[in-house]
């Protein structure tokens, strides 16, 4: 069904240049693979929760938003979004899809490669190729180190290699860590797995305590940087309506940044459980954040990033903000259905400084969405690509 609102009481920034391009927004039905002994846990509801968010946000707004049902109800998430698999993604381009917005994880191999010959197709994501090497938390920290970006203390810890106890001792002794550490799986998800830790023992039993099909085998220790946790979101280049007028961004651009607290156990906690409205708050300007967006900019480039990503990172002792993660595929929740009023995400709140609505927001990255083959590329390089009919 394509939903779309003759009347807007409102006017939305970004939306009108949306009308007439239909919509359809991807959930996660695809499980992420294993790649050389790593694993990006599944989300547990498929991000079928934010996924019918977004595509609910955008039929308010005017636009063409293609669902599954033919009548979707606001407080049933299935209803409003097709699933990222071969099936799904080739029932929505056969409803007429000229947008979609994947809100799911994406590798290499995942289906949305098998339409990477489809012309006139848009893609709200990252390229599959980039998503699949740079998910890797060690390949990523030591690529963005290389090119100048501050990033913790880091050592890899892979029990398909022997015992976690003796690596962390070696890992801590070479490269002069201190305790407490971060400890997170290598292809994590959120907060999930991740725990700081007091010392050695901690570190082996907490890493031992999660190997296995979720998390897969590798983890790695990182310095603890005790200062402020910020959020920095990193826009694509494009064309943006914004209340003082139309920016053309030749280049990424960053949204202003957001400080984050209430940390639990020196963990951010998720934002299904505990609101971000209740621990996160606009960071203001200073000398280190500016330092830092320029860094946050230098990332976005060198991933080629077709979409929004979120740089997490923290201040040390010497007030130098480092990047902590790069999150390819930023938590897109917000309000505006049933029960869900809660639910604005980091990105949306940094998008509020510019003076964008959740809405608008995701308007303004549906209305820069990358061409299939830029995002599909490396599907591309091979062999002749099948089209579903």
């Amino acid at each position: 069904m394509t939903i779309s609102i003759d009347q807007i009481k409102t006017e939305v920034q970004n939306a009108p240049s949306l009308y007439g391009r239909p919509i359809a927004v991807l959930h996660q039905a695809v499980t992420p693979p294993s790649l050389n002994g790593a694993v990006k846990p599944s989300n547990p509801f498929g991000y079928r929760d934010s996924s019918a968010d977004i595509a609910n946000a955008l039929a308010q707004a005017g636009c063409d938003v293609l669902t599954p049902a033919l009548s979707p109800r606001p407080d049933v998430d299935a209803d409003w979004t097709y699933p990222d698999t071969f099936e799904g993604i080739a029932a929505a381009i056969s409803d007429g899809a000229e947008i979609l917005w994947a809100n799911t994880s994406l590798f290499d191999e995942h289906p949305m490669a098998e339409f990477a010959s489809q012309n006139g197709l848009y893609v709200v994501g990252q390229p599959l190729d980039i998503v699949e090497k740079f998910e890797d938390k060690d390949v990523c920290q030591a690529a963005i180190e290389a090119i100048g970006v501050p990033v913790p203390v880091q050592a890899l810890v892979n029990v398909e290699i022997g015992p976690a106890k003796g690596q962390i001792q070696k890992a801590v002794s070479q490269n002069g860590l201190t305790f407490p550490v971060i400890v997170k799986p290598v292809r994590g998800r959120g907060s999930a797995g991740v725990k700081v830790v007091d010392s050695v023992e901690a570190a082996a039993e907490h890493i031992e305590s999660h190997v296995g099909p979720k998390f897969g085998s590798k983890f790695l220790i990182e310095e603890y940087l005790a200062g402020r946790e910020l959020a920095v979101t990193v826009m694509p280049p494009g064309t943006y309506e914004t209340a003082d007028g139309v920016r053309n961004e030749a280049t990424h651009w960053t949204l202003p940044a957001i400080e984050r607290t209430g940390h639990h156990g020196g963990v951010m906690p998720f934002s299904g459980v505990v609101p971000i409205q209740s621990n996160s708050k606009p960071a203001g300007d200073d000398d280190q954040l500016r330092e830092f967006g320029k860094h946050a900019v230098k990332v976005a480039q060198f991933l080629n990033a077709t979409a929004p990503i979120r740089i997490d990172c923290r201040e040390g002792a010497d007030g130098v903000i480092k990047a902590i993660d790069i999150n390819m595929k930023p938590s897109m929740t917000g309000p505006g259905r049933p029960g869900r009023e809660q639910m604005i995400n980091l990105s949306a709140m940094s998008a509020g400084e510019i003076g964008w609505s959740y809405t608008e927001m995701l308007a303004a990255i549906a209305g820069n969405a990358a061409p299939i083959q830029e995002i599909a590329a490396s599907a591309l390089r091979g062999q002749a690509v099948p089209v579903a009919a």
